[in-house]
């Protein structure tokens, strides 16, 4: 009995910590979303987000959206990895390899917009 119930438990905490990995990608996800309709031709939302990740490009305390983004993937990458290397549960370590894809990808993006408006 009492080990039905720490097994629960276990599976409740680490239910817990990848939904606060998954809530924390939401805003790098959101600019992914919009980064791909604006390849097809939508321009609105992506209008809204893409100037921030050159209003300040090496500012580190000016806070606006691109910071936000950036630094809410690198938390949920990094607190998913804790909680996978003292729980190895396989959902822990799919956030955190989406977190690390989704650091590439806006730091690809990041280096292009700012090659592209440097000239």
């Amino acid at each position: 009995m009492k080990s039905m119930i720490i097994t629960r438990l276990t599976q409740i905490r680490s239910l817990g910590s990848s939904l606060l990995g998954m809530t924390l990608l939401l805003p790098a996800s959101y600019f992914m979303l919009t980064l791909t309709a604006r390849v097809f031709g939508a321009k609105g939302p992506y209008y809204f987000i893409a100037p921030s990740f050159l209003q300040s490009p090496f500012n580190l305390f000016a806070f606006h959206k691109a910071q936000f983004i950036v630094c809410t993937v690198l938390l949920a990458t990094v607190f998913n990895l804790w909680a996978y290397q003292r729980r190895r549960h396989w959902l822990n370590a799919a956030i955190a390899f989406q977190g690390v894809l989704l650091l590439v990808l806006l730091f690809c993006y990041t280096l292009v917009q700012h090659i592209r408006y440097e000239n």
